[in-house]
Order: structure tokens, then C-alpha cells, then sequence
């Protein structure tokens, strides 16, 4: 509540818009919105959208507001990777108050390899390069939120020689994941655990493993997420006359109408383009197997 942002409500309902639009029955969209979205409401709308889920059908999850990063603990209680995380109505920088990669993976790991599970997140997790100065000031707000200072603290490490604090060094989370071009999976530092990438069972599996288990369609299911911004970029609101959206959901919402027959690739190169156009410097990010993203959005 101290962090509110004035556009997620407006999000919510246009996205809900937008997919009617496309066909999906209104009794099929549930909604949390302000003090009910806590992290357990959450949850709970997680469990009902991928229960019983069957091949081919369609399951979109739209989360608009804050992001974080969370600093995570192993079993002998040491900072070893940082966790992304959406911060709910009661978040409290613990696991317990936030939606972690966990809550999801914990879901989708079971559904068909064929069902198809949409993802769409209009928040950042860089809130600790800026100060939110809201739009009242003229600035535009920002979605991501800086941790307190003790929280921080457990990712800094004292220079002694150079006088100042700097970010500690942590292993990469898996020892096949640890390219640079590996970053969409596990960070530029190669040590957080990204929403929607399932990562602790990924990268804990052998690379003939997982070819195994793709090839006969089971286990390792990726879900379509599409992300406002990319690592360290910061997801903007925008103002339409008096009324604040996000810049990634507005800019979504006005790309699908527009172009209605586009395929998730089309759809973030479209997007992209339109950002650069109004000025905003972040970039949108599509995650998925190959073969989805080539299928038209929302169909």
C-alpha cells in the first residue's frame, strides 16, 4: 500500500477487455484486485486457472504492479542466488509473502506438454536503480521496488581496498546454465531463479536427460511469458488523459487490436517498435519454445 501505483486496476480491466475480445468467456476471468490480492489470493487464482487443464487449452495469467528481487538462502542458510518475485497486497521480503518461481512451477510442471499457459507480466525487478517519484511529480512510476536496507545488505560484500560497498559474487544456479546467452533463463549473473523458467528442476537435470524427456513430449514444460521490460530495465506507467496504465499493457492491448492475426514474435517485435516510438526505454521479453511463439497470440 505505501508503494501503490495508479495504473494496475486500469490494466486489469483492460486486459480482461481485450481478452473477450478474443473470444474468452467472461465467467472463464477471475480478478484480484487491491487488498485482495494477497500472496495466498494469488496462489489460490493460480490453482484454479491450471487445474484440470486439457490439451490445446488456452490459461492466460496477467499480473500488473510491483516486481522485486529477493536474496535466497540455501539449507546451510547462505546467500546463494536471488529469487524474482510479484510483491502481493501483504508482501513482507520473505518467500512466504511473495510469488516466487516455486508457486508457479509447483503448477504448470503438470500440465500436458500440448496445454498452452500464458504469462504476461507488467512490472520490473530493478526497483533498487531508481527512486520513485510518482506521476503527480511528472515523473512516470516505476514498477519495481527497492528493498530495505538490512534486505540489501545480504547481497553487498565490503571492499576494503576501494572504500565501499559492492555486490557479492554468487555461483551460477546450474553449471549448464552459465553463458551469457543463458541470461533469459538465469540472470546476467547467472544466479536467480526467473519467474516462469522453473529453473531448480531445469538445471539440476543432465542435457541427455532433458533431450529425453522432450522427445517424448513429457516433463519441462515452459510456459509463453511475455515481460514488460528485460534484466535491469524498469517498466514505466503511462498517462492517457487522466488515467494511468501500464506502458507495456497499453501498448499490448492498442498492438493486438490493431493487428489481431499477429504471432507472439511479430507481436513483441510490434511492441518493441512502439516503445521506441513513444520514447521509453525498455525493451519487451518473450520466453517460450520455439514452436508457440510462432502461434498467433491469444487465439
Amino acid at each position: 500500500p505505501a508503494n501503490r501505483l495508479e495504473g494496475c486496476v486500469n490494466d486489469a480491466f483492460l486486459v480482461s477487455a481485450m481478452l473477450q475480445e478474443r473470444g474468452f468467456e467472461p465467467e472463464n476471468i477471475r480478478m484480484l484486485l487491491d487488498e485482495r490480492a494477497t500472496a495466498q489470493g494469488i496462489r489460490e487464482r493460480l490453482q484454479w486457472l491450471l487445474e484440470g487443464a486439457e490439451d490445446g487449452m488456452e490459461r492466460v495469467f496477467f499480473y500488473s504492479g510491483h516486481g522485486a528481487q529477493m536474496p535466497g538462502y540455501n539449507a546451510s542458510e547462505v546467500v546463494d542466488h536471488v529469487d524474482e518475485c510479484l510483491v502481493p497486497w501483504d508482501f513482507a521480503w520473505t518467500k512466504e509473502s511473495a510469488v516466487i518461481d516455486d508457486d508457479f512451477f509447483s503448477l504448470y510442471s503438470n500440465l500436458p506438454f500440448e496445454a498452452r499457459f500464458l504469462a504476461m507480466f507488467d512490472c520490473c525487478h530493478a526497483g533498487g536503480m531508481t527512486r520513485d517519484h510518482g506521476l503527480r511529480d511528472g515523473v512516470p512510476r516505476m514498477r519495481g521496488l527497492t528493498p530495505p536496507d538490512d534486505i540489501r545488505h545480504r547481497q553487498l560484500q565490503w571492499d576494503g581496498e576501494q572504500q565501499c560497498w559492492s555486490s557479492r559474487s554468487l555461483r551460477p544456479i546450474s553449471v549448464r546454465y552459465r553463458r551469457t546467452a543463458d541470461a533469459p533463463m538465469t540472470g546476467l549473473g547467472r544466479a536467480t531463479y526467473r519467474l516462469g523458467r522453473g529453473m531448480r528442476l531445469r538445471g539440476s537435470l543432465s542435457r541427455a536427460t532433458e533431450q529425453r524427456l522432450i522427445s517424448q513430449q513429457r516433463g519441462l514444460y515452459l510456459p509463453v511469458l511475455f515481460e514488460a521490460c528485460g534484466e535491469g530495465e524498469l517498466a514505466q506507467e503511462y498517462r492517457h488523459g487522466a488515467e494511468s496504465y501500464g506502458a507495456f499493457t497499453w501498448t499490448l492491448a492498442a498492438a493486438v487490436r490493431r493487428a489481431p492475426r499477429l504471432s507472439w514474435e511479430r507481436l513483441q517485435r510490434v511492441v518493441s517498435a512502439d516503445f521506441a516510438v513513444r520514447g521509453y526505454n525498455q525493451r519487451p521479453v518473450l520466453v517460450g519454445a520455439s514452436a508457440p511463439l510462432r502461434r498467433r497470440a491469444l487465439s
